[in-house]
């Protein structure tokens, strides 16, 4: 791929399986204009319960990828996990990438810092990223002074990523991750994995009616338009589909994944799937 002006190419967008895709629906109706790529690692999938050092390398691996094969503009790890563990390993010079990565957590430091309606602040997520502290702690460092109850939630992906949703299942991992929350008197209520918007209507019949939900898509797409207008990087050509600006890869399972997508994105063409033969899986 050759792109001779910079605010042409392509943003890259990846997750471990479908949690990304609520983030792209949300740049595609926010960037009309753009062209995305999405990448699903659904051969390593899910990230959660993977070693921090597994993470890196798969991040590490996907972001080279963007950079180097696809000619990406700018990279958005729309993946919590990979956010929380991988993302401060890959900004040291070493990491060789010229490019602007954006993560899932900084996006949204403002709104939780300057808004007098998140105090007592809830963040569901994977294993991983509630293991490594990372939201509390960059909230903290940032001068949040409220309360922080973060629960990890192993259970959610596997049930969200498979053939089809069992929602009795899916209902009793919950109930069982939320009673904390119902005891400690949360106001807000943080979706700490991409995958989790999916299930906003599980979670929020079993919650006080007063929480306040967090999506990092919105504050994602915030930042994305503040970074390519900063950087004269908005691709101002008129674009006649927002379909033919869409191209998805994944390393495993393309025509299961394929399916999901039409499904979450409401895409109803055939999907143009790829199979990455640059990208390493290990």
């Amino acid at each position: 791929m050759s792109v001779s002006n910079p605010s042409h190419r392509p943003i890259g967008i990846y997750d471990s399986g479908i949690g990304g895709l609520t983030v792209l629906k949300t740049l595609i109706e926010q960037l009309p204009n753009e062209k995305f790529i999405y990448f699903a690692d659904t051969a390593n999938l899910p990230y959660g319960n993977k070693t921090p050092g597994e993470i890196i390398q798969f991040s590490h691996n996907i972001i080279s990828w963007f950079q180097n094969t696809m000619q990406t503009k700018l990279v958005i790890a729309a993946c919590h996990t990979s956010s929380a563990l991988a993302l401060n390993k890959l900004s040291d010079n070493t990491a060789n990438f010229d490019i602007p990565i954006i993560g899932t957590i900084y996006p949204m430091l403002n709104t939780i810092i300057n808004s007098k309606q998140h105090n007592n602040i809830g963040i569901i997520a994977t294993k991983a990223s509630i293991e490594s502290k990372i939201h509390e702690n960059i909230f903290k460092a940032h001068g949040f002074n409220g309360k922080i109850v973060s629960i990890s939630c192993p259970n959610f992906v596997p049930i969200i990523e498979a053939d089809s949703i069992d929602h009795k299942e899916l209902d009793y991992h919950a109930e069982i991750y939320l009673r904390e929350f119902i005891k400690e008197d949360l106001d807000t209520l943080i979706f700490g994995c991409t995958h989790y918007p999916l299930i906003k209507t599980n979670i929020a019949k079993l919650l006080p009616k007063h929480i306040k939900y967090i999506d990092p898509a919105e504050h994602i797409a915030r930042d994305t338009i503040a970074l390519l207008t900063n950087n004269n990087l908005l691709n101002s050509l008129n674009q006649t589909s927002n379909q033919s600006n869409l191209t998805f890869y994944c390393s495993k399972d393309a025509d299961k994944f394929g399916s999901k997508i039409k499904n979450i994105l409401h895409i109803h063409a055939d999907i143009n799937l790829h199979m990455p033969l640059q990208y390493c899986l290990s």
